[in-house]
C-alpha cells in the first residue's frame, strides 16, 4: 500500500576565503538586505483549527458512494490536516530528513469521495507516526507534510497517486553555525569553491542558499502554542525568466559564456542576485509565507526562448525552488 524513500540534508557550514575577478555583463548596486514582514510572529489561527476539525470529522464520518470533493480542495485540506496533527516547527533546526510515502487511492473525473480519504487519512497517519519513531535525529519534531494527489489512474480508477512527504526537523549542536555574510567571490556552478579554487564543496548557489537561510528571524507564537505551516507549497523559477531592462542585465545568474570554470562571480554581484531572489519571492501571491527550504541549482539550457531578448539560445542559469508555508499557532498538542 505504500513505499518509502528516504534522503537526509544538513546545512552545510562553510569556511571563507578571499579573491577577486570579474563576471557578468552589467554592474549592479549593492542591495538591501530584503526580510519577509510576516517573519517575526505569528497570529492565532483558531479559525483554521476548527475549519480543520470540522473537516476530519466530516471525512472520517462519510460513508462510501456519498459526498465527494475535487482533488484540488483534497490536496489543500487534507495536506493542511496532516500539518495541524503532527506540525510542530517551532525550534532551532539545522538537520532535515524527507520520508516519502505512497498510498492508493480511488479518483473518478478529477474528484475523491470523502470515504476514501478517510481510507488514505488512516492509512497516512500510521504510516506518518511509523516514519517519526523510526527517525533517530536528534531534538526531532515534524516540520511540515507536503502533500500531492497524482490525477494519473488506471481505468479501474485506483492510483499510487496520492505522495506524502513529511519532512522531519532536528537540531544538532555541535555544528557551528554561519551567521552573517562572508566577502568573498565565488564560482557559479555548484560546489565549485572561491575564484581562488578554496572551499570546494561550497560554490555561490549554496551560499546564498545560506544567506537566504540567514535573512529569516525566528518565528514564534505569543502564547508559546506551537507552530504548524499550512498551504505548504514550492515556488519554482529560472534566472532567465526575470531580466532587469533598464540595467541591462539578468536578476539571477543567467550567463552565455560557454567556460563557467573561468567565471567569478564578485562579492557585490552575490549580494545582488541574493537580494533580487528574496524580491521576486516577496512579490509572489504567497510572498509573506516563511520560507522553509532553498534549493539552487546551477543548469545548462539548449535551445531555449529567452522572453526578454525574443531569442532562443543556449546559456547556463540558476534554477530556484523555495519551499514555503503560512505558519499558524495552535493550542492543540501534536500527534506523536
Amino acid at each position: 500500500m505504500k513505499s518509502r524513500k528516504i534522503s537526509i540534508a544538513i546545512l552545510a557550514v562553510v569556511a571563507a576565503a578571499f579573491v577577486s575577478a570579474i563576471v557578468v555583463s552589467c554592474k549592479k548596486e549593492k542591495q538591501e538586505q530584503v526580510t519577509s514582514n510576516l517573519e517575526q510572529g505569528v497570529q492565532s489561527s483558531e479559525n483554521i483549527d476548527e475549519y480543520l476539525i470540522s473537516f476530519k470529522k466530516r471525512m472520517l464520518s462519510a460513508t462510501k458512494g456519498g459526498e465527494s470533493i475535487s482533488l484540488e480542495q483534497a490536496q489543500r485540506d487534507f495536506g493542511n490536516l496532516l500539518n495541524f496533527d503532527f506540525g510542530d516547527a517551532n525550534y532551532e533546526t539545522n538537520m532535515y530528513q524527507y520520508d516519502t510515502i505512497k498510498i492508493k487511492v480511488s479518483i473518478a473525473q478529477n474528484q475523491i469521495e470523502l470515504s476514501q480519504l478517510a481510507l488514505a487519512y488512516n492509512e497516512a497517519v500510521k504510516s506518518i507516526i511509523e516514519t517519526y519513531h523510526e527517525n533517530n535525529m536528534p531534538e526531532k519534531s515534524i516540520y511540515c507534510i507536503l502533500c500531492n494527489f497524482n490525477e494519473m489512474q488506471s481505468k479501474d480508477g485506483d492510483n499510487d497517486g496520492l505522495e506524502i512527504v513529511v519532512v522531519t526537523r532536528g537540531y544538532d549542536n555541535s555544528a557551528t553555525p554561519v551567521n552573517n555574510h562572508d566577502s568573498f567571490d565565488w564560482r557559479p556552478r555548484n560546489y565549485a569553491g572561491t575564484c581562488d579554487g578554496q572551499n570546494i564543496g561550497t560554490g555561490a548557489p549554496e551560499i546564498i542558499t545560506q544567506w537566504i537561510y540567514q535573512s529569516r528571524e525566528a518565528i514564534a507564537c505569543s502564547n508559546g502554542a506551537r507552530i504548524y505551516f499550512t498551504d505548504v507549497d514550492h515556488w519554482d523559477t529560472y534566472g532567465y525568466l526575470h531580466y532587469d531592462s533598464v540595467a541591462g542585465c539578468f536578476r539571477i545568474y543567467t550567463s552565455f559564456n560557454t567556460d563557467q570554470n573561468s567565471i567569478c562571480i564578485p562579492h557585490d554581484e552575490m549580494e545582488y542576485y541574493y537580494s533580487q531572489i528574496l524580491s521576486l519571492y516577496h512579490q509572489q501571491p504567497f510572498g509573506n509565507h516563511y520560507i522553509q527550504y532553498v534549493v539552487i541549482n546551477h543548469e545548462y539550457k539548449y535551445n531555449t526562448y529567452i522572453p526578454a531578448l525574443g531569442e532562443v539560445r543556449a546559456f547556463y542559469t540558476w534554477s530556484i525552488r523555495i519551499r514555503h508555508g503560512k505558519p499558524n499557532c495552535s493550542d492543540q498538542p501534536a500527534v506523536e
